[in-house]
Order: C-alpha cells, then structure tokens, then sequence
C-alpha cells in the first residue's frame, strides 16, 4: 500500500509537467473571415508551406480549402523555424537546360531572407503555354484527387516509359489573364500543384508516387519535365524606374495581404530582378500607397511577387 501511494506521488509530480510541456507546443487559434491555412501558417509559423502540417493536426477540417470563421485550430508551434545563416559560396555546377527558369542570385556568406525554392514551384508562373509531357492518367485506389506519398499513374504524350526515379512537376491551369487596364491577353497562370516521381510500372501503366504537394492534385493534371529550384536570398532591391501592374493573384484571390502571392506585367527585358521591392499604389482614388511586394522569380515579360507589407487589401489593378 505504501508502494503504490509513492508512485502516485511520484506521476502527481511528472504527469502536470509533461502536459504543460505539451500544451507549450500548440496554440489554439480561431479562424477569420477570410483566413486561408496558407496564410494562418505564414503569420503564425512565419512560412505558409507549413499549412499542410496544421491540416494534419486539425483532422476536423476535411478540405483545407473549406474553413469558416468562428472554426478552432491546434496549431503546432514547434515547427517555427530560425533565421538561416547562409554558408559560402560552392563551386558551380553547370545547370541543366530548362526552358525559362527564374532567374538565380549566387548565395553570399552572410545572414540573409532565404525564398524557399517550395514557395518559388507552388507560387507559379504566367506562360503563353503549357509545355506538358504527359498527364496524371489514373490512381490504384480510384481516387480522384490525392496528395504527398500518394500513387498514380501516369500517361506520357509520347507513348513512351519513364526510368524509375525521373521527377515530374504536376500543372494546372487556372485559365487565361489580361491585363486589368488594356485588356490584353498576357498568357495562362499556370501553378506547380506537386511532384511526382516515377517508381515503377504496373498493370502496364507508368507508377508514380507524390513526393510534393503544394495543394490537391487533381485526374487529368499536365506533367512538365522536372528540374531543381536552389533557394537564393533576397537582395532587397529598389528600382524606381521600373513601373507595372498588378494583373492577378495566386488562386485568383481578389483581396490580398502579407504572403499573398501576386503576378506582375513587368519582367527581365523590363529591368525586374529578384529581390527587388516596389510600393504598391491603390488603383482607386485617392491614389495611395498601400503596401509593399518582393519579387521572389521572373521570366521574360512578367515576374511573381510576395506582398512583404500590406495597409490595406491589393487587389488586381493596383500598381507600382
């Protein structure tokens, strides 16, 4: 008897600290109007690709893309992460070809913002086309969206095989943009979805597994060739000569603020560069600033941008 009031004891002193410790690792947090898992882990873990890890921990929420104010979150504090101390420069090596990759900045041996090359894939791109291989064909379990460590199968446009290991980008199209002032076509948003991998084949098909995944990945999704996005560090940057647009948003989200993603009508042969910052001007009277965006890649005649502060909602139309 006097056993077993010791070890009662004991686990009254250990139990309480091993619950708080636990608590300490999670937040409760209630949704707003307007909030997106997205944005609620790029404020509160300070980096939005930790949403899918706040949906695994939320298992009442059946599609992320489905919350309502009022709703509560457990939201894992532990996968905050630090300031990267970037190392110095490695040698070279020479890149693979590729068509139209974002421009790269060479790391520099000092603390710097480091772009994730997962938000530089998932933020996409405005492109005249797509430039697919093949497509997402079907799953083993008749599943018609699927995510990370899924399997699928998929068809490429040539007939052909794909060795085990080759890596594919997942695309999908969220339609034509023109431009909010002229009305002229400047292409189709185009988003990377995930990446998928080749592990095999079966039942005479190209077996493949989700080793990404940015959001749902849908039957039918265009695959395009694969290839690396080293992270590089933002060099701020302020080009008061170059003025533009603000033609769309990621997921065609109509009203913006801090980590949103937006496309701009400028690019390379306008002057744009990675890293640089523009002040964000409402497109309504009175004519004000509102905010600020970096550009996080840029291509030919456009670039992608993160809002970096906001005031007031962006919206398509407002300038720089």
């Amino acid at each position: 008897m006097r056993y077993s009031i010791a070890i009662i004891l004991f686990l009254s002193l250990f139990i309480p600290h091993t619950i708080k410790a636990e608590q300490q690792k999670y937040i409760n947090y209630t949704i707003k109007k307007g909030d997106t898992l997205w944005d609620i882990s790029g404020v509160e873990l300070k980096d939005p690709f930790f949403w899918p890890k706040i949906w695994k921990e939320n298992p009442q929420i059946k599609n992320p893309d489905l919350i309502y104010p009022g709703q509560k979150l457990k939201i894992p504090m532990h996968l905050i992460q630090k300031q990267i101390t970037l190392p110095p420069p490695a040698a070279e090596s020479k890149p693979t070809a590729v068509t139209e990759q974002p421009a790269k900045i060479p790391l520099q041996g000092r603390k710097a913002f480091v772009v994730n090359p997962e938000l530089v894939a998932s933020s996409g791109f405005i492109a005249d086309r797509i430039d697919a291989v093949g497509s997402v064909n079907s799953t083993p379990t008749g599943r018609t969206m699927v995510g990370r460590m899924d399997d699928v199968y998929l068809q490429l446009n040539s007939g052909g095989s794909a060795s085990k290991g080759t890596r594919y980008f997942v695309l999908k199209s969220l339609g034509e943009v023109k431009h909010p002032v002229t009305g002229i076509p400047l292409g189709k948003i185009v988003e990377i979805t995930g990446v998928v991998e080749v592990t095999g084949e079966e039942a005479g098909f190209i077996k493949a597994r989700v080793i990404k995944s940015f959001s749902e990945i849908e039957l039918g999704s265009p695959i395009s060739n694969y290839y690396d996005i080293e992270p590089y560090p933002l060099v701020k940057t302020f080009l008061k000569d170059v003025h533009g647009t603000i033609v769309a948003a990621r997921n065609l989200r109509l009203l913006n603020g801090k980590y949103d993603v937006v496309y701009l009508d400028r690019g390379l042969t306008d002057g744009v560069k990675i890293g640089a910052i523009f002040t964000v001007i409402s497109s309504e009277q009175p004519h004000r600033p509102i905010g600020q965006i970096q550009v996080i890649s840029v291509r030919q005649n456009t670039s992608v941008a993160l809002v970096i502060k906001s005031e007031s909602e962006i919206v398509r139309g407002d300038y720089f």
